[in-house]
């Protein structure tokens, strides 16, 4: 593999939040190797760009052609929070890492360089999280069931008489699916398991089914 010298890596900061986008920038001024610019002043170059962003913005720019660079950019989502499906999805459409917005100016530094040098960067912090994730307990057949009804629309009365169950039984399962998936509302719950292959909603293709947040 090419290494990339240390010089050779632009940062084009684009977050929407100003505070969190100047910190960026703040905390890139000066490091040996990496030239950092805020929203509308990077200079494309020769080098690696990457780009730190939010996740609003990173869903435009994943996929999205060159522009004036060089080559695609490495997209850095800089975030307060995140849930696991939705940045797995985003990994999955060629996002190139991300920490979390209370990390140190080090780990900051070091997700650069990661992507300037073609390598992905997920912080510790969050990466434990997935790992923890994946051995969550599955969804029951039960549970799925109920699932494919919620995500045609259905509310728990519906759902109870198309199962011949309870409707206090249908909460309690509902609730076991918003934690299983990680979900605050149906609708998510629905576009999370549309995107892992649990359920499918006719019309909407996996990948298009979440769109991150």
């Amino acid at each position: 593999m090419v290494q990339i010298k240390p010089q050779h890596v632009n940062v084009a900061i684009q977050h929407l939040e100003p505070l969190l986008a100047r910190g960026v920038h703040s905390a890139l001024t000066g490091v040996p190797g990496i030239q950092p610019a805020e929203a509308g002043g990077a200079r494309p170059g020769e080098g690696v760009p990457v780009v730190g962003t939010d996740w609003a913005q990173a869903g435009r720019l994943l996929g999205a052609p060159r522009g004036p660079w060089s080559c695609a950019p490495c997209v850095l989502v800089i975030a307060a929070q995140v849930r696991q499906q939705p940045l797995v999805s985003a990994m999955r459409r060629g996002l190139g890492g991300l920490v979390l917005a209370s990390c140190n100016e080090s780990e900051l530094v070091a997700a650069v360089q990661a992507l300037a040098g073609g390598h992905g960067y997920i912080c510790a912090e969050v990466a434990q999280r997935i790992a923890a994730g994946f051995a969550r307990e599955p969804l029951t057949t039960r549970e799925e069931d109920v699932l494919q009804l919620l995500a045609r629309g259905l509310c728990n009365k519906s759902i109870a008489g198309r199962l011949g169950i309870a409707v206090g039984t249908v909460k309690a399962h509902v609730k076991s699916i918003f934690g299983k998936l990680e979900a605050s509302s149906r609708t998510e719950a629905a576009s999370i398991a549309t995107e892992l292959g649990i359920i499918a909603i006719p019309g909407v293709a996996p990948r298009e089914a979440l769109a991150l947040s």
